[in-house]
């Protein structure tokens, strides 16, 4: 193997290029001057333009004012009062976008509805089995669906519970009422 720095066979294969074998590496080498027709400068001269040709807009005369038509002068105070409440933004009863309209909160009869329901559900045991309790809050819950439906209030669940509750009441005590009086009517008489 040779030596590179003490060869000259690197740079015969490689072309020779910017390397001589007689110069020593501490002498800098000076750029070769450019072709003849070439300059080292760049060129930056830019061709003459001229401007497109504009557009011809069709003659016409400006509007002129129309005298008849002029608003009276302000009032000697200023602006005329306000006649009436200053108008909103937007279509009335439109929320504008980005606002909620703050929430009405529970219906009450949806409370009332679950609550007298699952009362009721014991009541039929302590009241002959009779489903008053469970009948009215089944009815409550109806109702209490209802007005929710219009006014777009919550507890729709808690009226929807009341309603289930009291169905399940309800029926219970229509069984425990049919079986109550066909146990009456088959003892037997004394």
């Amino acid at each position: 193997m040779t030596n590179p720095g003490g060869s000259d066979e690197w740079w015969k294969q490689y072309g020779g290029e910017g390397v001589s074998p007689e110069a020593s590496p501490s002498v800098p080498q000076q750029p070769t001057p450019p072709p003849a027709g070439y300059s080292s400068a760049p060129n930056y001269s830019q061709p003459e333009m001229t401007p497109p040709p504009q557009q011809q807009y069709p003659n016409y005369t400006p509007p002129q004012a129309n005298p008849a038509a002029a608003y009276p002068p302000p009032a000697a105070g200023g602006y005329p009062p306000a006649q009436g409440p200053t108008p909103g933004y937007g279509y009335p009863g439109y929320q504008p976008y980005g606002y909620q309209q703050p929430p009405l909160g529970t219906n009450g009869m949806a409370i009332g509805s679950l609550i007298v329901s699952i009362a009721g559900l014991p009541m039929l045991f302590f009241c002959l089995f009779l489903p008053v309790g469970s009948l009215v809050g089944l009815i409550l819950g109806v109702v209490a669906v209802n007005q929710i439906k219009t006014s777009g209030q919550q507890g729709r669940g808690l009226a929807l519970g009341g309603i289930w509750v009291g169905a399940a009441g309800l029926a219970i005590g229509v069984v425990c009422l049919a079986l109550f009086f066909v146990g009456i009517a088959s003892s037997p008489s004394r």
